[in-house]
């Protein structure tokens, strides 16, 4: 069973974008007002396990995602390293 965290705080950032940082392994978003927030000590396996449950778990992204032209070809670039990966790596 998960423990309660000591601490947690909740923000809300309307129309924000995410990226991970390799430099400092940090999650960073970011919204159009340049607010930022940064969560430090995110590694590549961590930010790699939270992609794998956005787009595999129950209770994935697929059902919230706008599906446009753009989507489509972010999915199909997305399929394409994750195939080169496994190819790589297997």
């Amino acid at each position: 069973m998960l423990s309660q965290p000591s601490v947690m705080y909740t923000y809300y950032m309307k129309d924000a974008s995410v990226f991970w940082a390799e430099c400092d392994d940090s999650i960073n978003l970011h919204d159009h007002e340049d607010n930022t927030i940064c969560i430090h000590g995110v590694d590549a396996t961590a930010m790699f396990m939270a992609c794998r449950n956005a787009l595999c778990s129950k209770n994935n992204v697929f059902g919230e995602l706008k599906t446009k032209e753009h989507t489509i070809a972010s999915a199909k670039e997305m399929i394409a390293t994750l195939q080169k990966y496994v190819e790589e790596n297997n």
